[in-house]
């Protein structure tokens, strides 16, 4: 089927203005091509669906965590040719990778905002929704989580089968809609968005499941689950094991997550597809070493992103700071939230009492956070110079690492000036893609 006139001059425009954003080094506009192309055409996604991913069969993967992730982990198991956004899951994000395509693939797969869901999944009819978790996110932007998770649930006619985590109340109470179902268990801690019932308000109870007594709400049983040290298993059935490369028991329920949804469009086994399941080098610089070679013992730098309570506290739940410099980085752009009252949820009194370093552009809000918390705090603003400190501290500590831990905005600026980073603290080899 050929494209409709306006949308093929969208796609045309974007490719010459793709082509433009290369010429230009380390210019931020990769969602440039999409923003045009959706201009030209505002149902630029459904003619892309219509014209050349009629048969592909594609997956969409929302939740408030764990997006980039778990799409890295679907796309590594559908192989090298598979159409994929990265990190860019807003609608033009999406619009970019569809104007580039040259032919048709067999499978696509696109990490999607969750406002976003509905008018995604309208346009590209996708076989596969993988629904990781809904919890605060950029308060001033989305200021109730439960109204965007029914949001979600509005779009189940548009899609073939729910891939979701069994443990989320607000995806549960909003599921119902769905065709198919398959639910995914794993290692889970954050219940602070889901003490309440999302149907009743009435009080959840939370043990080895969570159900709600008022209204008979409940976790449904586990089509799949995996338990902290790999151990796989269906309806209770032990299956085998899997070793995703990448730490925490929440990325253990993102990559069965992803393998479920990767067994559904490929029609293979789940324990087949899980156990060939590896990401041990980072995604977009998530969980990525660097290492410090010209320095004593040759230590490393670790890097996470965190962008909310729920974030900050699976990824404080793998940091032992007890033999490293740590860096906390906290900005609070468009990108982030402009509100940052939610760092008062996160449980930093589960760190050790040792010196912290602060940075980014709201250092002095993470500083009091965790002075109250008992921490002696260092504060600076610059997230280079936080790293030189970090760096001049571990020469004299004897300790084998520093490990920085920011949300978004932070995070991504220190990912993106590698070099710079390298000429102050002599990264000359690092695993991070």
């Amino acid at each position: 089927m050929d494209l409709p006139l306006r949308a093929s001059a969208a796609r045309r425009t974007a490719q010459l203005v793709a082509f433009g954003v290369k010429a230009v080094p380390r210019f931020q506009g990769q969602t440039l091509p999409g923003r045009i192309a959706l201009t030209i055409d505002p149902k630029f996604l459904s003619h892309s669906h219509d014209d050349s991913m009629r048969q592909t069969k594609s997956v969409l993967v929302t939740g408030t965590n764990g997006k980039t992730t778990t799409t890295a982990f679907v796309r590594s198991l559908l192989g090298a040719d598979t159409l994929s956004n990265r990190g860019s899951n807003l609608p033009w994000g999406i619009a970019s990778v569809l104007a580039a395509s040259k032919i048709s693939s067999r499978y696509a797969v696109f990490e999607v905002d969750e406002a976003y869901v509905p008018s995604v999944a309208k346009s590209l009819e996708p076989s596969v929704l993988v629904w990781l978790n809904m919890s605060r996110d950029q308060l001033d932007r989305n200021l109730e989580v439960r109204r965007l998770a029914a949001r979600i649930g509005e779009s189940a006619s548009t899609i073939d089968t729910l891939v979701a985590n069994a443990s989320d109340p607000l995806i549960v109470a909003n599921a119902a809609g769905f065709k198919r179902c398959l639910w995914v268990k794993g290692p889970a801690e954050w219940q602070g968005d889901a003490q309440s019932c999302p149907r009743c308000t009435g009080e959840l109870t939370h043990a080895r499941t969570w159900s709600c007594a008022s209204c008979g709400l409940c976790e449904p049983s586990a089509d799949y689950e995996v338990d902290e040290d790999g151990r796989l298993s269906k309806n209770g059935t032990q299956l085998g094991s899997m070793h995703p490369g990448l730490p925490g028991g929440f990325n253990l329920l993102n990559a069965l997550l992803a393998a479920v949804a990767v067994a559904v469009v490929t029609e293979d086994a789940v324990e087949g597809v899980a156990a060939r399941l590896s990401l041990s080098s980072g995604v977009e610089g998530r969980f990525a070493t660097w290492w410090l070679t010209s320095l004593p013992a040759m230590p490393s730098l670790v890097t996470y992103l965190a962008k909310n309570p729920a974030g900050w506290h699976a990824n404080l739940s793998i940091v032992d700071n007890s033999d490293c410099e740590l860096v906390l980085g906290l900005n609070a752009r468009v990108a982030d939230g402009l509100d940052t009252s939610w760092i008062w949820d996160v449980e930093f009194e589960r760190l050790a009492r040792n010196p912290v370093i602060v940075t980014g552009e709201r250092a002095t809000d993470l500083a009091l956070r965790l002075e109250v918390a008992g921490f002696e705090v260092i504060v600076e603003h610059s997230q280079l110079a936080a790293l030189r400190l970090a760096a001049n501290r571990l020469v004299s500590s004897g300790r084998s690492r520093i490990v920085y831990l920011g949300n978004y905005t932070a995070f991504r600026s220190l990912v993106a000036i590698r070099a710079e980073v390298g000429a102050i603290v002599a990264l000359t080899a690092e695993s991070a893609p």
